[in-house]
């Protein structure tokens, strides 16, 4: 077979109303920002877990297994990897996997049963390809269970993948993963959680707590003392939440099982400090296969994530602080947010610091922006004081 790269994501396939709203932010440099979506930039990150062992000898754990491992000194507990983007060989049976799956394979996980969407004559054993259903190849591997068992029983490693884009390994399939010394967690979302600064003492509400990869890393930066409480309207997600948690030797928070967005009505909390990291476009995460996302979402997310930020403007205290971080690039979602947080909600935007990525595009470049051509990824964090 040959070797095979997946199309980067083009500009002229994506939905001419996003497009023109990528425009507004972008101009000139639009149709280089969506082409870095296909890809993925140099450092791969993860979190050292400082709760549940010492950094430095997980890190020496990592490199003992010649993995290249290094530490970001910028933001505390953050590790990478080095990215080296390489051609990927078709080989055997193609799997169809779903996008969400196939993007997780760019970034090395393994291709699990839920997301195989077609597997015709598939065995275990039997060498195969990860493609999405455009054709994109993600990336190829052996197989762990034939077609029967992927498709009815819906468990377990479906394709073992040995070969991806970006030559990075499986880590959630290692020990240091399971014990919770490591979790995989992008720059920009450990960046959010220091911009929030928990200290001890704290009272802090996380109001899209699920999958709790922020929540657990404000446990961390607060060395479990912080009273955290965290929201999702999802019984399910919450459980999945729950045991990471407890994987990463979190303690002092409560989850709890409620639609945030009315928070304020329902509940008589009054917190030090609001973390609002609500569902977004995720246009910023990358790499991807293809960018499916209209502006009809922009425009109905924005609305969306309005209602938390309402609703933690009412729950914090007076000279306490609200962050709102997403992971996504479009200035209705960003900027305009921020804007609807001072000019409607009477919130005191200030610096968002650290400033690890670029000062983002309000008037007085208070907050802070994460673009795929530069920085790897794309992510927005603004940070308000109520008066």
């Amino acid at each position: 077979m040959g070797l095979l790269v997946s199309t980067p994501v083009s500009f002229e396939n994506v939905q001419s109303g996003l497009l023109t709203s990528l425009e507004t932010v972008y101009r000139g440099r639009a149709r280089r920002v969506l082409e870095s979506l296909g890809h993925m930039g140099d450092r791969y990150y993860f979190r050292l877990n400082s709760l549940v062992s010492d950094p430095n000898d997980t890190l020496d754990r990592i490199r003992l297994r010649w993995i290249e491992a290094e530490l970001d000194d910028r933001v505390e507990g953050a590790g990478f990897l080095p990215v080296r983007e390489t051609p990927v060989s078709q080989k055997g049976v193609p799997v169809v996997a779903d996008k969400f799956a196939a993007e997780a394979v760019l970034h090395g996980a393994h291709l699990y049963a839920p997301g195989v969407k077609n597997c015709h004559g598939l065995r275990a054993g039997f060498e195969a390809s990860v493609i999405d259903d455009k054709g994109r190849l993600a990336g190829s591997g052996v197989a762990r269970q034939g077609e029967t068992s992927i498709l009815t029983v819906r468990q377990g490693v479906a394709v073992e993948i040995q070969q991806n884009r970006f030559g990075l390994p499986s880590l959630m399939e290692t020990t240091w993963y399971q014990e919770g010394r490591i979790h995989l967690q992008s720059l920009p979302a450990m960046v959010a959680c220091t911009v929030l600064d928990p200290a001890p003492e704290d009272v802090i509400v996380d109001l899209n707590c699920a999958p709790g990869g922020k929540l657990s890393y404000l446990c961390q930066l607060s060395h479990n003392r912080s009273r955290i409480f965290g929201f999702d309207r999802n019984d399910r997600k919450l459980d999945r939440t729950r045991k990471q948690l407890r994987r990463l030797g979190c303690q002092n928070y409560q989850l709890l099982c409620h639609d945030s967005r009315y928070v304020h009505l329902d509940y008589g909390l009054k917190a030090d400090k609001v973390l609002v990291d609500p569902p977004c476009t995720g246009l910023g995460v990358t790499p991807k296969l293809s960018v499916e996302t209209t502006a009809d979402d922009v425009t109905n997310l924005a609305s969306y994530q309005k209602q938390f930020l309402l609703a933690a403007s009412h729950i914090v205290k007076p000279g306490g602080t609200i962050v709102y971080s997403v992971c996504t690039i479009t200035g209705e979602e960003c900027e305009e947010v921020a804007e609807y947080g001072v000019e409607e909600l009477g919130l005191v935007l200030e610096d968002a610091e650290p400033m690890i990525g670029g000062r983002g595009l309000d008037p007085g470049g208070m907050t802070q922006r994460f673009d795929p051509d530069v920085h790897g990824s794309g992510f927005f964090i603004a940070r308000f004081r109520k008066r």
